[in-house]
């Protein structure tokens, strides 16, 4: 069985870390797969006891099961993540189960926003950690992700695009996050899962079976 995860965002103040160390701790599982964004590139020296939990979990995890850290756009600080804790970060991850070859990624890199237009990124990233430090509930910076996520479709023409590229390596199913819009479905012949994320509620992750069967589950604090 195998465990997936993904935009954990420590260091955010919206990453919901009580919930995701409840997944770690409470699943029954064989191999953990981080498809991306384990850490929150503005918010990486802010870490509250919660988070560092977090980290302590993995780290535990890493010795008696086999664990796969995919890097993400707000990966930024991995050498020290590396350094402190052992985690070997990766870009991408193939893997066949009962005949169904498996592709793992963050994503980000078919999001054409980020990648043609960096400053504009840049900008608008620095506004919404700003509003998420005074909207002390997050319900407004939550819908204001969500907008910004699905505007122009952004959502799913990423997910069409990793499909594609999916079907190019001769993969069956492609599982990644990045646009924290949970889904399963296929598209162009491809199964496709977003992880969505460990920041929105309810938090979303998937587990696969030896079978290769996917199951994408959510958890709330309610």
């Amino acid at each position: 069985m195998i465990l997936c995860l993904s935009d954990i965002h420590l260091g955010s103040p919206i990453c919901q870390a009580e919930l995701t160390l409840k997944i770690l701790e409470d699943c029954e599982y064989d191999k953990l797969i981080i498809c991306g964004d384990l850490l929150d590139s503005y918010n990486i020296h802010r870490l509250c006891k919660k988070q560092w939990k977090v980290l302590s979990a993995l780290r535990k995890i890493s010795k008696t099961k086999e664990c796969i850290f995919i890097k993400g756009n707000h990966d930024k600080s991995l050498e020290t993540v590396s350094a402190l804790l052992g985690f070997d970060f990766k870009l991408e991850h193939i893997e066949t189960i009962n005949g169904k070859k498996f592709y793992f990624v963050h994503g980000d890199r078919w999001d054409y926003i980020i990648q043609l237009r960096p400053l504009l990124t840049e900008i608008v990233s620095g506004i919404y950690y700003f509003l998420q430090k005074i909207d002390k509930t997050q319900k407004f910076t939550r819908k204001l992700k969500k907008k910004i996520k699905t505007w122009r479709s952004s959502a799913d023409k990423v997910m069409e695009r990793v499909a594609n590229h999916g079907k190019f390596l001769d993969c069956h199913v492609v599982v990644f996050g990045h646009t924290h819009m949970p889904e399963h479905k296929k598209v162009n012949g491809i199964e496709c899962v977003n992880l969505g994320s460990q920041c929105d509620l309810p938090v979303t992750y998937c587990k696969i079976s030896n079978k290769g069967n996917i199951t994408l589950k959510s958890l709330d604090k309610y």
